[in-house]
């Protein structure tokens, strides 16, 4: 599978290896307006795929952000997992709570 997004990301209580990725975007098939791609997060090796639309490029980065950032934050409160985000916290790593202008402004 060829990705556009590919993230690994190591804890530091644990052994497992988080994977998420986003395959190229392109124009959906049965609604010629949207366009889609498939957002995979993956817990050592065992992987869930998501399908992603938008009206734009841009709304599908966006919504695969929003889905990857709740899956790690369920897994961080779920499983007591602590990432290696070389520092940064979940939201500096992944906002969900700011707009994009928000995040391009800093």
């Amino acid at each position: 599978m060829k990705f556009l997004i590919h993230e690994t990301l190591r804890t530091l209580n644990t052994d497992d290896v988080f994977e998420f990725g986003l395959t190229e975007i392109s124009k959906s098939r049965e609604h010629p307006d949207l366009y889609e791609a498939v957002a995979v997060f993956a817990r050592n090796q065992r992987a869930k795929k998501h399908k992603t639309s938008g009206l734009s490029e841009f709304d599908v980065v966006r919504n695969f952000m929003t889905y990857i950032g709740i899956n790690l934050r369920a897994v961080a409160k779920d499983d007591s997992i602590e990432f290696d985000l070389n520092g940064l916290t979940l939201d500096e790593y992944i906002p969900l709570t700011k707009t994009i202008r928000d995040i391009w402004d800093e």
